[in-house]
């Protein structure tokens, strides 16, 4: 099937009822494919009130996620009549749509026509805000809720009794202390939100000398506690409320949801975090934490966020910078995965 095929404008799917049957099997409605500076693009269906859009190969690329947060700017500045809501992630973009107003060969249009016009993004540069959270590693509120785990969903797993040990064996690190160190060595920014409930961050390690890789739990928690810290994937994840979850749990740090927004740091929206922060996590004491948590709660802690610039092509010679030892950290990893899924 040649999904590419071009209307009589040039540059659409012929969409005719005749072939809708066809088109629609597999969900891909239309697709552009990758030229010079832009990445290939697919759009699938999701039902017939939203649309997906997505972005390159499925890897881990910061250069995707600014192309759709790119589109989702320009979707709403031109405000096409039809278009409900937009939902951008790490390399897609949900698109929701009435399509009494709006038929998908029209939205398919308005969409490839902004595809066309979005800037090169070699320059492009986000505010990115530098938030500090204090953060208790190895921590007894997730030992609990590991604990409770063990009791009474799975007793044996590799992951257990301890996520912190599993995720230094999948990493070549030696031990919960070099874990800490590499979590705290870079700076971890904020890909989307809502990864597991009310504006959780799904965000990534930008060093990926330090980016640290591991499986989640399977099946996953029924209880994890407010403000838990975990990684999956390559991913790390803030839990806003107690919640399932199988993210594997290195520590906690202070509330990111604050549904009566009663404090400075949530004058904006009931969530911390946006798009393009960058988190530092700073490690501190089980006593420390208390107290801190205990003081944002009263309205009494100060937050320390900085305003900066992030620079995606200043960011990308860093990365060509570094690209060996990226690689050999890799390898180490990948070696370290395969001995503890062989058990040894």
């Amino acid at each position: 099937m040649n999904i590419n095929k071009k209307n009589d404008k040039g540059n659409l799917l012929d969409l005719t009822p005749g072939k809708m049957v066809e088109l629609f099997s597999d969900a891909v409605a239309s697709s552009i494919p990758e030229r010079e500076g832009a990445p290939r693009v697919v759009y699938r269906m999701a039902g017939d009130a939203y649309l997906l859009v997505e972005y390159g190969e499925m890897v881990l690329d910061l250069d995707l996620t600014f192309r759709v947060y790119a589109l989702d700017h320009a979707i709403k500045e031109k405000q096409i009549e039809g278009v409900l809501e937009t939902a951008p992630g790490v390399r897609s973009l949900l698109v929701n749509y009435d399509c009494l107003r709006l038929p998908l060969n029209k939205l398919l249009e308005e969409l490839y026509d902004l595809e066309h016009s979005l800037p090169s993004l070699g320059e492009a540069e986000v505010s990115s805000r530098i938030v500090y959270l204090p953060i208790a590693y190895h921590d007894r509120w997730t030992k609990e809720a590991i604990a409770k785990y063990m009791k009474s969903v799975r007793a044996e797993a590799p992951y257990l009794p301890d996520n912190m040990e599993f995720v230094a064996r999948c990493n070549a690190l030696d031990g919960i202390e070099q874990v800490i160190y590499y979590h705290t060595a870079t700076q971890h920014m904020v890909l989307a939100l809502g990864d597991v409930y009310l504006g959780a961050p799904c965000a990534v390690p930008l060093d990926p000398r330090y980016r640290l890789v591991v499986p989640k739990y399977n099946p996953a928690r029924m209880w994890t506690p407010e403000g838990a810290v975990g990684i999956g994937g390559s991913y790390v994840c803030i839990y806003p409320m107690e919640s399932p979850g199988g993210y594997q749990l290195v520590g906690r740090t202070l509330s990111i949801w604050s549904t009566n927004q009663t404090s400075p740091a949530f004058s904006e929206a009931p969530w911390l975090l946006r798009p393009f922060d960058r988190i530092q996590f700073e490690p501190v004491s089980e006593p420390e934490l208390e107290e801190a948590r205990e003081a944002m709660l009263l309205q009494d802690y100060s937050l320390r966020i900085e305003s900066d610039i992030f620079n995606l092509k200043k960011y990308n010679s860093f990365l060509n910078s570094i690209k060996d030892e990226v690689e050999a950290f890799k390898a180490k990893q990948e070696e370290a995965s395969f001995r503890w899924t062989k058990g040894y």
